[in-house]
């Protein structure tokens, strides 16, 4: 890995990236607050590292020194900041000013809205969350879910990632998919001795940095063993729906979603678990990476062709490959700009089974249906209220697709109205359930 030349044409570059990403096909321009600051920090000297990193940044308004004037760059990032961080660069503007819990409160909902926080569980909307020091496994995950659902980029492969990065076989294996891509597309980059260390924390000045590699395109790392993936054709798509796993398994799990132990024992390998933790040693042996493809819309209207890296259960590839086929080909070409699935731990649902997928959550609410209208928990609205072609419809290529394969839909039922449960629903959300839970 080595880098280009850089930081000496940054303001240029921004703008020409500003340019290209406007016109190019989906791609999201990159609208930081351009402004034209003169900030110089006492602590921040030019023969330091981070130095032009720093002054442009702050130049532009995306970061700031403390109350003392000082930018404290070997201060630890806090997640809240890194979240504020994102956000500027990923034009996305709080729509809620709350800030009851923490400063921070208004960013963590613009990331969990857009699918920025989809994996990391354990970075909750409390005080104490917020405050904790960012590690570089959080950031990495957050970053790929912002190149992935906000800035619409097309994922990488990284050919051997355990030749390129020293402790990639000893690491979770939730993160690797996103320690792949965030070091993949030369955003991050390991140590001098080789490892990730997605442990360790995260300095402002290396936050500098980090902003400008994603932000700016030009001024990431050059990484040789990386590619795009290719966009499927669909030619290896040939299930019959009635043979799903979603079909298959209603004799193995009942309507609440417990697994009986054949059940378990497909989807875990082990017939006392429930879900994955994203630790496990055989996790890889179940969860699988699948590409799919899907339309969008670019900043002029036009639809164009995505590629996703999807996350899901081996029972499940070959049905989830087909249901996003569907959906591709069929004439109402729905439009995707975020896509979820496997998440773990406990609270996952059937995420944590690799089971469920996500579609567009800031237009497809989870929410409460005992309000009139129905109070928004993650993401804004759902098509009842909104016609952003991004809704989820009942009549939707959608709805129609996965219900083919066995899937339900947390929007709920023509015989409940499409109002979800008993007191909530989920839009965004498709499982293996029938209910959709």
């Amino acid at each position: 890995m080595r880098k280009k030349s850089i930081l000496m044409r940054l303001s240029a570059a921004l703008l020409a990236v500003l340019c290209i990403f406007a016109a190019a096909p989906g791609m999201q321009a990159r609208a930081l607050n351009m402004g034209s600051l003169n900030v110089s920090f006492a602590d921040v000297g030019k023969d330091d590292w981070f130095y032009e990193y720093v002054t442009f940044c702050a130049s532009l308004g995306i970061i700031e020194g403390k109350e003392d004037g000082l930018y404290h760059p070997d201060d630890q990032l806090k997640r809240g900041e890194f979240m504020k961080l994102l956000s500027y660069i990923g034009d996305l503007v709080p729509y809620t000013w709350d800030t009851s819990v923490h400063w921070a409160q208004p960013y963590w909902q613009l990331m969990n809205d857009n699918g920025v926080l989809w994996g990391i569980d354990e970075v909750v909307c409390t005080y104490s969350s917020l405050e904790q020091p960012i590690s570089r496994y959080e950031m990495s995950v957050m970053i790929n879910n912002l190149c992935s659902n906000v800035y619409s980029e097309t994922p990488v492969t990284l050919e051997s990632p355990s030749s390129v990065i020293g402790d990639y076989d000893s690491m979770a294996s939730k993160y690797h998919e996103s320690v792949i891509q965030a070091f993949g597309k030369g955003i991050l980059d390991g140590y001098e001795d080789g490892n990730f260390h997605g442990d360790n924390t995260l300095t402002r000045a290396q936050a500098a940095a980090v902003v400008v590699r994603t932000a700016v395109t030009s001024e990431r790392l050059e990484v040789e063993d990386a590619a795009e993936v290719e966009t499927p054709t669909g030619g290896d798509v040939t299930m019959n729906p009635q043979d799903s796993f979603a079909w298959r398994s209603r004799s193995m799990i009942d309507a609440w979603g417990n697994p009986n132990s054949e059940a378990r024992l497909l989807l875990f390998g082990d017939s006392s678990k429930t879900y994955f933790s994203g630790n496990e040693a055989n996790l890889s042996d179940y969860i699988v990476t699948i590409q799919v493809r899907t339309w969008d819309i670019n900043s002029s209207g036009q639809k164009y062709t995505r590629t996703w890296n999807l996350q899901v259960n081996k029972m499940v590839e070959d049905e989830v490959k087909a249901i996003f086929e569907y959906i591709y080909n069929d004439p109402e070409q729905f439009p995707i700009h975020a896509l979820g699935c496997a998440r773990f731990g406990a609270n996952q649902l059937r995420h944590g089974w690799g089971c469920a997928i996500d579609i567009n959550p800031v237009e497809n609410f989870y929410c409460y249906t005992t309000t009139t209208p129905y109070t928004a928990v993650t993401g804004t609205t759902c098509y009842k209220y909104s016609d952003s072609p991004y809704c989820i419809t009942p009549d939707s290529s959608v709805v129609e697709a996965f219900a083919l394969y066995g899937w339900g839909w947390g929007g709920g039922t023509a015989e409940n109205g499409y109002s979800g449960w008993t007191t909530t629903a989920d839009y965004m959300h498709f499982s293996i359930l029938s209910s959709g839970g």
